[in-house]
């Protein structure tokens, strides 16, 4: 299409914004992602045509998360954006309400068009409740987790009861039905529902805040596609390592894949290496962060930035040219530490799963990022498969 509205997209991890950012590279948008949020100068995205913040605001306070969306969007230079996507988790972990409502203030948007629905990984939004392959959200782990629980309500009586504007829980059919101020929660099983609230925000993206996860993005880079665009996969012959920081169960059921297809699996003790691995030419490796002997685990930004030195140290000495970091604390302490603030994004591996290349001194490598509760336990078996399809011999 002509004359395409720049799109901003404010997340509260890394692997959120990569997620959302990820399918716009795909079809021909010229995509960055800016993973350190201090380092968001409008000049860095001059000739992007999307721009995705990660704000680490996932754990902080309600009022703290708040207060860093309006002081971002305003960094960036939100004014200048078409299309404003505040993306969220799509199990509602994190400051949704909160960040969601500062987002509306700060982009003068009257209005929340939201669709958490993300179909490819199993999460569907019914009557205005999120779904999780057929188990209610409430009934998942998600709305145990330790460091971030689900919305204990659904979306749009959270958002009175924060507000006390409107709310409207609509199917994808019904979307003129849309009260002009408040929020709109629309249901979507598929993406044919995310296609027709992506076309809605677009065709009013200056009275819609859209609200949503990397399903609705994905449904936003269909609508706004660069014809004829196919973007240029990873060909790796290397090495990957895989950073494992989550610590979710699918996580550790994803891991136990790669070990028995022979990857080498270095365990870190809350971190920490009892001693440096040695590794065999050309192994895959797992580096995975575990719990003490007595089960305690440490804390998740020392746990995470432990990990990201010891990944530099396998990533550098070697051929490694792929890192596969699962879980966004993990993904962002290895960023800093690379000094690689701000990521121009290839596309995405898989739904869900972007990459792009960073620059680990003056060697290139490709960067996959996934979130730690996606995908069975061939998730990451299947990005390595992926990683490895162009490359001479590869699967």
């Amino acid at each position: 299409m002509t004359d395409t509205p720049r799109v901003l997209i404010l997340a509260d991890d890394l692997t959120g914004a990569m997620d959302a950012a990820g399918p716009f590279a795909s079809r021909g948008l010229a995509t960055s992602v800016a993973a350190v949020p201090e380092d968001c100068e409008p000049g860095r995205f001059a000739k992007a045509s999307v721009v995705a913040i990660n704000t680490e605001s996932r754990h902080l306070p309600p009022a703290e998360a708040a207060e860093r969306i309006e002081r971002l969007f305003r960094q960036v230079g939100g004014d200048n954006f078409g299309i404003v996507l505040k993306k969220v988790d799509s199990t509602l972990r994190g400051n949704v309400i909160a960040e969601t409502v500062a987002l509306m203030t700060a982009s003068q948007r009257p209005a929340a068009l939201a669709c958490t629905a993300f179909p490819a990984q199993g999460r569907v939004v019914k009557g205005g409740s999120v779904v999780v392959h057929g188990v209610p959200l409430a009934q998942t782990s998600f709305a145990t987790d330790a460091l971030s629980p689900a919305l204990s309500q659904p979306i749009d009586s959270a958002f009175v009861e924060a507000t006390g504007a409107p709310a409207a829980v609509l199917s994808s059919t019904e979307l003129q039905q849309c009260p002009d101020a408040g929020m709109c929660v629309v249901d979507a099983e598929n993406d044919d529902d995310l296609d027709r609230v992506a076309a809605a925000g677009i065709a009013a993206s200056s009275r819609f805040l859209l609200v949503g996860s990397a399903g609705l993005g994905a449904a936003l880079s269909r609508a706004l596609a660069v014809e004829g665009a196919a973007a240029e996969p990873p060909a790796v012959l290397g090495r990957i390592v895989y950073v494992v920081g989550s610590r979710a169960p699918a996580s550790r059921e994803q891991v136990g894949t790669l070990v028995a297809d022979g990857a080498r699996l270095v365990e870190a003790v809350n971190g920490r290496l009892r001693k440096e691995p040695v590794l065999s030419p050309g192994a895959d490796v797992v580096l995975m962060a575990v719990p003490d002997r007595s089960g305690k685990e440490g804390d998740a930004h020392e746990v995470a930035t432990m990990l990201a030195r010891h990944a530099m140290r396998l990533v550098g000495p070697g051929n490694a040219q792929a890192i596969v970091a699962t879980g966004g604390d993990t993904a962002i302490a290895f960023l800093r530490n690379s000094g690689n603030p701000v990521l121009s994004v290839g596309g995405e591996l898989l739904p869900g799963i972007a990459y792009a290349r960073f620059m680990m001194g003056t060697r290139p490598v490709w960067l996959v990022t996934k979130a730690g509760g996606f995908g069975d336990a061939d998730a990451l078996r299947r990005i390595g498969q992926r990683l490895r399809e162009g490359a001479p011999g590869g699967a």
